[in-house]
């Protein structure tokens, strides 16, 4: 009887305890909240960058031209649409008078802020980051690797 009655609570703490767990990376980041929205492109500039000094976000910075077959743009916004990520978005020219363009050099770019500290970013001027720009799919692939895409 006695068995029983442990194997029962057992169960039980095993079934709750499974319940409540999420599929969460612990070595991956979060979005601040207000990020796991729609799935838009916020349009900033470089003075209110500094609004967002203390979230963590993804930052889309592009040129005015593309020279890519299918427009990153394109790539970018489908995967915010598909999983209501919303990204901040600055012109070129506008990121060049951040702190960011210390690091990043080239556009477009995508790129990872937490806290005011670049995580990970897109380099225009690497082949090996290509792909990522072309396949919504390697681009999903990419941002799951730092930043947990659903709350």
């Amino acid at each position: 009887m006695v068995k029983k009655i442990f194997l029962l609570l057992l169960i039980i703490i095993v079934c709750v305890g499974c319940s409540n767990y999420k599929n969460v990376d612990s070595n991956k980041i979060f979005l601040s909240d207000m990020f796991y929205n729609k799935g838009n492109f916020i349009e900033i500039d470089s003075k209110s960058l500094e609004d967002y000094s203390n979230k963590t976000y993804l930052l889309f910075t592009y040129n005015n031209f593309c020279s890519l077959p299918i427009s990153c743009e394109k790539i970018f916004k489908s995967f915010a649409s598909d999983y209501k990520i919303d990204f901040l978005s600055m012109p070129f020219s506008e990121f060049k008078n951040t702190y960011l363009y210390d690091t990043v050099k080239y556009a477009p770019s995508v790129l990872i802020v937490e806290n005011n500290k670049i995580i990970a970013y897109l380099d225009a001027n690497k082949d090996d980051d290509l792909e990522k720009y072309q396949d919504v799919n390697k681009f999903k692939d990419w941002i799951n690797n730092y930043i947990n895409i659903s709350k």
